[in-house]
């Protein structure tokens, strides 16, 4: 294995840890003010869809996954995320692995960089 694999392997640990800290009190659209966006997230996700099947083109295409990227958007802004009580060892043990993991990705990617350097060096 490569250390570029292991970095990747201990960063999804990390993440994985990390995510089954997280509980969720509350999910649904986000709301400004009194207005729930849910509403208008759905209209122009149907539109879109509609306007897809019926002239599929970039520009239609597009509006459709940017109103995709607006429905998840509105989704995890609406929602409320807080950590479980933990300790300080339970924390290292979800940190630890992902800032080692990042770093051994990030070693990887720069050897991998200088030696092409290298090799075209005359």
């Amino acid at each position: 294995m490569t250390k570029k694999n292991i970095g990747w392997v201990l960063v999804i640990i990390g993440l994985f840890m990390l995510f089954k800290m997280v509980r969720v009190s509350s999910f649904g659209f986000y709301r400004i003010g009194r207005v729930s966006t849910s509403a208008i997230v759905l209209v122009l996700l149907i539109i879109s869809s509609i306007s897809v099947v019926v002239n599929k083109n970039r520009f239609t295409f597009g509006c459709f996954v940017m109103s995709l990227c607006l429905l998840v958007v509105a989704l995890l802004l609406g929602t409320e995320f807080y950590f479980a009580y933990s300790s300080l060892t339970d924390i290292l043990l979800v940190f630890v692995p992902v800032v080692v993991g990042a770093g051994l990705v990030i070693k990887s990617a720069f050897e991998r960089h200088k030696h092409k350097m290298n090799k075209y060096e005359f």
